[in-house]
């Protein structure tokens, strides 16, 4: 009885890991959205022994921290006293070494963020953040220790930060980073424009803007059917660049506030009508 017992479980565990296994390969292939993907794993992993359940969980960094892992502790003081030590020195490399170990840094936090991506998502969101911020943050610290042409180098310090967020962001499955990043070429994007087009009216930098706020919806509702994730964030990245033109005037052409503030509040009324009219339509392929 007892083996008739133990085959049954055996049995049905066979059975668990089978159908866990497709659930996977949906989710890879795009055939269901990740939140379908998402709620038929937990469903099928509820009924698991707690032994099996830890398997799937007990791999993070916070496991290992609170067993007392001895190679945890070593590999995170390893890690921090590396940083410290970079940072300590970092004025006295060359600017080729200084280059180096600010990639290497973002690299590891990029890469133990994409390990710890399935089994500590709010850490590898935390690392990943924190790669971003080093990144950003060393660049600007080397273009004024070398004291380089700032309006070039920052320009281009931002366009390879967003570059990076962009591709980091689709990989590692982190809507914010994607934005950050899509949003920084744009503004890199806005500048160029800015310097080559410096005699552009309000009218004219209206209907520029508008094109690439309708092209991003127009994506947003394109992707949504097999990239659900992203439908969401090519969506309020054209409703951020709605008032990208007034920003342009404000930041870029130096206008006067006052001009530009009345119509910036007419607009976002009429862009709430629009959302709120259209309500059902939009919210249905982004919440998708």
């Amino acid at each position: 009885m007892a083996a008739l017992v133990e085959g049954k479980s055996l049995d049905q565990e066979k059975k668990r890991a089978i159908l866990l296994h497709e659930i996977e390969h949906w989710r890879r292939s795009r055939l269901l959205p990740e939140q379908y993907c998402d709620f038929l794993s937990n469903l099928y992993r509820e009924d698991e022994n707690p032994s099996q359940s830890r398997s799937h969980t007990g791999t993070g960094l916070f496991t290992y921290l609170r067993n007392g892992h001895g190679i945890a502790w070593l590999l995170g003081f390893v890690i921090i006293s590396c940083i410290c030590l970079i940072g300590f020195y970092f004025t006295a490399f060359p600017l080729a070494m200084q280059i180096f170990s600010a990639c290497a840094v973002t690299a590891i936090c990029y890469g133990v963020a994409a390990v710890w991506r399935s089994s500590e998502q709010s850490m590898s969101a935390m690392l990943s953040t924190l790669g971003s911020v080093i990144m950003l943050g060393s660049g600007v610290w080397i273009i004024q220790l070398h004291q380089g042409e700032p309006k070039f180098w920052f320009l281009v310090l931002v366009g390879l930060c967003g570059l990076v967020w962009c591709l980091v962001g689709l990989t590692l499955r982190i809507s914010l980073l994607h934005y950050c990043g899509f949003i920084a070429l744009l503004l890199v994007y806005a500048v160029l424009i800015g310097r080559y087009w410096a005699t552009a009216s309000h009218v004219m930098l209206e209907g520029f803007w508008i094109l690439h706020v309708a092209l991003l919806v127009w994506f947003s509702w394109w992707v949504h059917r097999r990239f659900s994730r992203l439908a969401s964030v090519y969506f309020a990245i054209g409703m951020t660049l709605v008032f990208m033109p007034e920003a342009d005037l404000i930041v870029l052409r130096h206008q006067a506030l006052e001009d530009v503030v009345l119509y910036a509040l007419l607009k976002l009324a009429i862009v709430v009508g629009i959302l709120f009219w259209t309500r059902k339509k939009w919210i249905t392929w982004v919440t998708s």
